[in-house]
C-alpha cells in the first residue's frame, strides 16, 4: 500500500482544523502519478471530488494495491500494509492542530526521490518518496 500525506516542516497535517493540501498543481501531481483510483477517508471527498481525481472512500481494510490519500488522522494503524510513502511538503511552518503520529526512519523507510515543483499556492512544494 502507498500512503499519500501532505506536512509542513514540522510533519504537522492539519493546522486551524484546515487541510494543508488545497493546491492544483499538487493534487494533479497526484492525479498524473496514479494507475487507477485514489482511496480516500471521508474529509477528503470535497477537495479530490474537485479535482477531478478517479477515488473511493476507504470501507473495510486496506489491500497492497491501495494507494490512500490521508489528511485529517495518524497513518501509524495503516504501517502493517504500507511500503510507500509519498510526502509533500509546504517548506514552511503552520500552527499545526495536529502532526504525524510516526518518525518514518523509526518505522524502517527511507527516502527515494525528492522532487521540487511550483505550486499555485506555494512558490515551492517538495515531494518525498520513502519506501522500505
Amino acid at each position: 500500500m502507498e500512503i499519500i500525506i501532505c506536512l509542513d516542516d514540522n510533519n504537522g497535517m492539519l493546522f486551524n482544523n484546515r487541510r494543508q493540501s488545497r493546491d492544483s498543481k499538487l493534487l494533479l501531481d497526484i492525479k498524473n502519478s496514479l494507475n487507477g483510483s485514489l482511496t480516500i477517508l471521508p474529509f477528503s471527498e470535497k477537495l479530490v471530488s474537485s479535482a477531478e481525481i478517479p477515488y473511493e472512500i476507504m470501507s473495510g481494510s486496506a489491500s497492497e494495491n491501495t494507494v490512500l490519500f490521508v489528511e485529517d488522522r495518524g497513518i501509524k494503524e495503516f504501517l502493517p500494509v504500507t511500503n510507500k510513502i509519498t510526502v509533500y511538503r509546504w517548506n514552511r511552518v503552520y500552527p499545526a492542530d495536529m502532526s504525524l503520529d510516526i518518525v518514518l526512519s523509526a518505522e524502517g523507510f527511507q527516502i527515494t526521490q525528492t522532487v521540487d515543483f511550483e505550486g499555485t499556492s506555494h512558490e515551492k512544494i517538495t515531494k518525498e518518496v520513502y519506501e522500505r
